[in-house]
C-alpha cells in the first residue's frame, strides 16, 4: 500500500526527534497494524504493543513476526507491569479518544520514572474536516493544549515540533475534497472508524496514492525542518520525560 505524504513526513519527524535515543524497551499504544512499531524494532528497540482492534492485533502479530521474542502484542494492557518500559509511544491515537487526559495518565503508569514519551497528533482545530470525521477523530490539538495534556500526566522537559509544512496544507485540502461524498464509514461508530483507519484507507484515497510516488515527497522531509519551530504544519510530534516520584 502506498504511503500518504503526511505519513512520510511524520516518520521523518519522529526519527528527527528520537535519532539520539539508545535502543530500549518500549510500549506502543494504539499501534494499528504495527507500521511504526516495525521502524523502532529495525532500529534495535524491543517491547510490546497494543491496539483496540482484534483484527489489528492479529495483523500486527503477522507483520512483526520477524522480531520473534523481541516483540509481544498484548490483548489487554493489564498484562503489562507498571513502570516496566523505557519508552512510551503513541502515534495518531489521542485524537480518537474523548477522555484523552484520563487515558494519557493511565498510559504513563507503564513508563519508568525518567522514561521518555513520544507521541504524534494532528494539529489545529480550525483544520478539522471531513477526513477527520471519516477516521473517527474527535479533535485536533493546539500546541498549548498538547503541552498541558502531557504536563497533567506527569511529563516534563516537553519538546513539541510542528511538521508537514508546506506539503500537508495542500494534501489535507485535496483529501477532504476527494472524500467529500464518501459514505462508506457512515454506519460505523467512532471506535470502528478509528480501527478501520489503521487498517486501510478509503478507496478513492488509495487510488490517488497509487498514481503518486512517495519518493516525490522525500525532499520535503528536509524542507519541513526549516518550519519545525513555526506553527504552520498539519501535525505535532511531542517528546518528554516522566517525572520521578
Amino acid at each position: 500500500m502506498a504511503k500518504q505524504p503526511k505519513l512520510i513526513l511524520r516518520e521523518s519527524c519522529v526519527h528527527d526527534m528520537s535519532s539520539t535515543w539508545s535502543p530500549g524497551r518500549f510500549i506502543e499504544m494504539g499501534a494499528g497494524t504495527g507500521h511504526m512499531t516495525r521502524i523502532f524494532l529495525e532500529r534495535g528497540f524491543f517491547g510490546a504493543s497494543h491496539d483496540l482492534g482484534r483484527d489489528s492485533r492479529q495483523m500486527m502479530r503477522e507483520n512483526l513476526s520477524f522480531a520473534q521474542e523481541r516483540m509481544v502484542v498484548v490483548d489487554r494492557l493489564s498484562e503489562l507491569a507498571d513502570e516496566s518500559f523505557d519508552y512510551l509511544f503513541a502515534f495518531e491515537v489521542l485524537e480518537h479518544i474523548e477522555k484523552d487526559r484520563e487515558v494519557m495518565r493511565e498510559w504513563i503508569r507503564y513508563l519508568k520514572p525518567g522514561g521518555r514519551v513520544l507521541i504524534s497528533v494532528p494539529a489545529h482545530q480550525r483544520k478539522f474536516g471531513r477526513s477527520d470525521e471519516l477516521v473517527g477523530h474527535v479533535r485536533r490539538y493546539e500546541k498549548g493544549e498538547l503541552r498541558t495534556l502531557l504536563m497533567s500526566a506527569g511529563v516534563a522537559d516537553i519538546h513539541i515540533v510542528n511538521y508537514g509544512f508546506p506539503v500537508t496544507e495542500f494534501t489535507r485540502r485535496l483529501s477532504n475534497r476527494l472524500i467529500k461524498n464518501d459514505q462508506s464509514y457512515d454506519d460505523m461508530t467512532p471506535e470502528q472508524r478509528s480501527v478501520r483507519s489503521a487498517q486501510t484507507k478509503p478507496a478513492i484515497i488509495n487510488k490517488a496514492l497509487s498514481l503518486i510516488s512517495g519518493d516525490l515527497f522525500v525532499p520535503f522531509c528536509f524542507v519541513q525542518r526549516w518550519f519545525y519551530q513555526y506553527d504552520l504544519g498539519d501535525g505535532y510530534v511531542a517528546s518528554g520525560i516522566k517525572c520521578s516520584g
